[in-house]
């Protein structure tokens, strides 16, 4: 019965739980070992559950404790437990009353039970298990019951399949938490080897013999993966075997602990193959930005010639043809004309905008003012035709690739003055300035980065907020061709660019007010 005592109370030791037991009026009178070792604090002296329990906590748990002492119901909280380091994990806390032969309470038995992480798991994944452990205990003072008492501890938890195995891996004990999970009931599975639960591919590799060799060997094995019930049907589970030792640490069991984490595993793979739809997606965004490079190549080298031919005959018939032609044939040539030097157009930008791609980045620190005073230069007809005028603010050094900044900032300005009011001056003007996420407007930046954000507003003839972000498109176009010239592909360079120097754009702009740009680009 000594023997049978103490391979009780070292599986009791093995679990999770820590175990307590007070007398009628609440003293204490056992804890387990653990209580000490995880509490750091002495059972028993005065006050020590006050140490114990989180302050927020602990005035309701002593009423509800002080309930159960008086009306002899069941006594159940859930509370945040200090840890010996300081920190608080939450238990659930379960009591049961003992009842001698005349009916009265003689002493109260319970355990508290680690439930942090469930509590996390529910907050985090909003569908988790929950974990609710409910002891029955009924003993007596005798030694002969005392294994009574500790089995039932263990059988009654329900979220956990709690097991007691024998030297050889044969099961001994079986708990409602085994039945629950694993479908068998006591008499069906006690005297059985444990391998029982594993899938047969497992049984075939020696999964549960190299377990538990793991576990004499080190004393407790975590292992995670498929298990078996009655039925047939498969669950993901969390197996934690520890070693039960005697007192000459020669090893005489083993305690095992199973956690169904079905609902988790579902999620963990729902996660992986949205991760898998996500490379496969960016696989094909690459083969489309092939496909695109080997169209602007076929384009550029292919297209552009017979283009030149229909421009070129087209000039010389109406050059030396132009008596023989009526005034509709002459208009035919020159829309035939049109056509093509539009398509040559919409040639060179798709290649330019493929190029965005394609290219080498290399970053080089550069004064945004030296860019800025290139495209000025590149467009002085166009800004002395329409007299405008581009107002430079303050400007900063910022890592860029030079010649794609120069092509941005040359569509930006080139945009400014084609969508103009003829009425109304043109004003371009331009600013940046550094400083940290935090402190700039836009919530796709990082915010403790740097970054130079730079500004291109114009007084032109803007748009509607509608289409801040359908203007950087591929071929949109908010005005007609025939207001305004174009292929509508400007602003997705523009896009593509800031996107190569790992930055963010966007556009704001007020009918017939004028429209702004806002550009955020990575300091380093």
């Amino acid at each position: 019965m000594e023997e049978s005592e103490k391979r009780f109370r070292l599986l009791t030791e093995s679990i999770p739980q820590l175990i307590w037991e007070t007398d009628a009026e609440g003293k204490a009178l056992f804890t387990s070992g653990k209580w000490l070792e995880y509490t750091g604090v002495e059972p028993g002296i005065e006050g020590s559950w006050q140490k114990m329990i989180h302050p927020d906590d602990f005035e309701e748990n002593v009423k509800i404790w002080q309930h159960a002492l008086v009306t002899g119901e069941m006594y159940r909280c859930d509370v945040r437990m200090r840890r010996k380091d300081g920190s608080y994990r939450w238990h659930t806390v379960i009591g049961e009353p003992v009842f001698g032969l005349d009916n009265k309470i003689i002493k109260w038995v319970g355990a508290f039970t680690d439930i942090h992480t469930e509590k996390a798991f529910t907050h985090e994944l909003e569908q988790q298990v929950t974990a609710r452990t409910r002891e029955l205990i009924q003993i007596n003072e005798s030694l002969r019951k005392s294994e009574e008492r500790y089995h039932l501890m263990v059988e009654e938890v329900q979220e956990y399949s709690i097991l007691y195995l024998n030297s050889k891996g044969i099961v001994e004990n079986w708990n409602v938490g085994a039945e629950k999970i694993k479908g068998y009931k006591a008499d069906e599975i006690i005297g059985k080897y444990f391998g029982i639960f594993y899938t047969a591919e497992d049984q075939k590799h020696k999964l549960p013999e190299e377990l538990l060799e793991l576990a004499r060997e080190k004393g407790k094995v975590i292992h995670e993966g498929w298990r078996a019930r009655k039925n047939g049907s498969l669950f993901w589970a969390s197996v934690v075997i520890t070693a039960v030792h005697n007192k000459k640490g020669d090893v005489i069991g083993f305690s095992k602990v199973t956690h169904d984490l079905t609902e988790r595993k579902k999620a963990d793979d729902k996660l992986k193959m949205n991760a898998l739809e996500l490379e496969q997606k960016n696989n094909e965004l690459e083969e489309m930005n092939k496909e695109l490079q080997s169209f602007a190549y076929i384009s550029s080298h292919d297209l552009q010639e017979p283009l030149r031919k229909i421009q070129t005959f087209a000039s010389q018939i109406i050059d030396k043809e132009s008596e023989n032609l009526s005034e509709n044939g002459k208009d035919k040539f020159k829309r035939m004309q049109n056509a093509a030097q539009r398509m040559q157009t919409l040639i060179n930008d798709l290649l330019a905008y493929s190029r965005t791609n394609s290219q080498e980045r290399v970053f080089i620190k550069t004064d945004l003012s030296q860019i800025i005073k290139e495209v000025k230069e590149d467009l002085t007809e166009e800004l002395e035709q329409k007299s405008a005028i581009i107002e430079i603010g303050h400007t900063s050094e910022v890592d860029i690739i030079p010649f794609q900044f120069k092509q941005l900032l040359y569509n930006l300005i080139s945009n400014s003055l084609k969508f103009s009011n003829p009425d109304i001056p043109i004003i371009i003007r331009i600013t940046s300035k550094i400083a940290l996420g935090q402190d700039l407007a836009e919530e796709k930046l990082i915010a403790a980065k740097k970054y130079c954000h730079i500004e291109v507003s114009d007084n032109g003839i803007g748009f509607e907020a509608q289409y801040n972000k359908k203007i950087f498109e591929v071929f949109q176009r908010l005005h007609g061709r025939d207001r305004y010239n174009g292929t509508g592909i400007g602003l997705a360079i523009v896009k593509k660019i800031v996107e190569n120097h790992n930055g963010v754009i966007t556009a704001s702009g007020i009918h017939n007010e004028g429209a702004s740009f806002d550009i955020y680009i990575p300091v380093n």
